[in-house]
């Protein structure tokens, strides 16, 4: 035989073997393939019976208005931000009687967390102002801010003729008071409160309050020096 015969019969067994060799490695990867595709079914199958499984098409759809919005411009009307009104639900009309109303003034008390709120009637014949109003703050800085919103409340209702007041001891730690024309409103600290007694004086009148009758020591030394006093004659 020619030799360029044989040699070209050698490749084309060279070839087939060839062939045969790939095709039995694709046969191994499509078993090993198929081996590991009911692997995973029948892992699968275990955890369904376990679990529940949720795929994306069971899922319900929810609108996004802010996607919406971009999406859709006008579509979706901006809300605007609410802005908190101090004043929102409290009587800005001002009083028959004075600025305030006492009613109306124990509403700005309550709005502020006042605690203990008194108030007394006084009688005409005083001259003076007609309630007596007396609340007890948390803190110096509660006191404060108790003062300051019924102040700022006054300004609200008032008229042009009725002057702003001021706020008395604004600097102290125990006690701030304010002149609001019909109304005398004291705002003390848990500790000065008791020490003070308003209540007491206002409700009950000096003769029965322990702090007006509290004897003095240098009245008590002149009255007695006076009896000792009382029998001596002037010199001729």
């Amino acid at each position: 035989l020619n030799k360029n015969v044989i040699r070209t019969c050698l490749c084309g067994i060279k070839n087939i073997s060839n062939i045969k060799q790939y095709s039995s490695r694709t046969r191994d990867v499509e078993k090993s393939q198929e081996l590991t595709e009911s692997s995973v079914n029948q892992t699968l199958d275990k955890i369904s019976s376990k679990y529940k499984i949720f795929k994306d098409s069971d899922s319900v759809e929810i609108p996004d208005d802010y996607e919406a919005q971009y999406k859709y411009p006008g579509l979706v009307e901006e809300e605007e931000p609410k802005v908190h009104d101090p004043f929102e639900g409290l009587n800005l009309e001002r009083g028959t009687t004075g600025v305030f109303e006492i009613e109306d003034l124990v509403e700005v008390l309550e709005r502020e967390n006042s605690q203990d709120i008194f108030v007394a009637a006084l009688p005409e014949h005083l001259e003076y102002v007609d309630y007596i109003c007396i609340v007890t703050a948390k803190s110096y800085r509660h006191m404060q801010a108790v003062a300051e919103f019924v102040k700022k409340v006054y300004k609200r209702k008032r008229n042009e003729n009725d002057i702003i007041p001021r706020i008395e001891g604004e600097s102290s730690r125990d006690w701030m008071a304010i002149d609001l024309g019909n109304i005398a409103l004291h705002i003390f600290s848990k500790e000065a409160r008791p020490k003070y007694d308003l209540e007491s004086l206002w409700a009950v009148g000096c003769e029965f309050d322990a702090e007006y009758n509290k004897e003095d020591p240098i009245v008590e030394m002149l009255e007695r020096h006076s009896i000792y006093l009382k029998d001596l004659k002037p010199a001729r």
